[in-house]
């Protein structure tokens, strides 16, 4: 086929930008994210990425708004207790950060604002509240620490380990003498899984929560 037959290029846009930021991302890490690599990326001179994102730090915020942004709430599937409700949201959040493993630490330190950000909360807190949860600062407050809880899940689970793999040895060979009470833990069968340890911590806090006490009322 000729230069000239060949098709038209879609043009640039800024999603099309940032979710070729994102497959960089995904593909290599965020530290090997460069204008220079996103042009490349995109077939296009970096220069034209500035028309779009006018620096790298705003790069990585829409990064977030991408994936803030795909986390399923509508499609959540429940019928019961706000608790529930709430639940099936963490779910759906881990999900969505569990699909862009290496973009998880963009998402733990970025600042947490953004159209597509208020627009999940938005989503959020109106389910909540259908199901009976008021939408007020003891929500937000709980919000704020399951969606906290679950990106540190999350990226202690699918992280990349600073400074490459561990050479640690996968069985310590503890013994009783040297290290009774975690011996005593390893021999009653104690494995890691980090599905059920999820869920075992996602319903502590849901489960657990309380208002928030008045002024001079001692808590719980």
């Amino acid at each position: 086929m000729s230069a000239a037959a060949q098709p038209a290029r879609p043009p640039l846009s800024r999603d099309s930008v940032l979710r070729a930021a994102l497959a960089i991302v995904d593909r290599e890490g965020p530290e090997k994210l460069t204008m220079r690599r996103l042009g490349g990326e995109l077939g296009v001179d970096p220069m034209a990425v500035y028309r779009h994102v006018p620096n790298k730090s705003a790069l990585f915020d829409g990064i977030t708004e991408v994936i803030w942004g795909s986390v399923d709430v509508d499609g959540i599937d429940v019928a019961g207790t706000w608790r529930d409700e709430l639940v099936g949201v963490m779910r759906s959040l881990r999900d969505a950060l569990r699909a862009h493993p290496r973009a998880v630490v963009i998402l733990g330190t970025r600042p947490v604002a953004g159209p597509e950000l208020f627009a999940l909360l938005e989503r959020m807190l109106g389910r909540l509240a259908a199901a009976g949860m008021p939408a007020n600062a003891d929500a937000a407050e709980l919000l704020n620490i399951l969606v906290t809880y679950t990106t540190g899940h999350v990226l202690a689970e699918a992280g990349e380990p600073v400074g490459g793999e561990t050479d640690q040895p996968s069985d310590p060979g503890l013994s009783l003498s040297t290290h009774p009470h975690l011996a005593a833990v390893l021999a009653d069968g104690w494995e890691h899984d980090p599905d059920r340890a999820y869920e075992r911590g996602l319903r502590a806090f849901v489960d657990g929560w309380r208002r928030a006490p008045e002024p001079g009322e001692r808590p719980w």
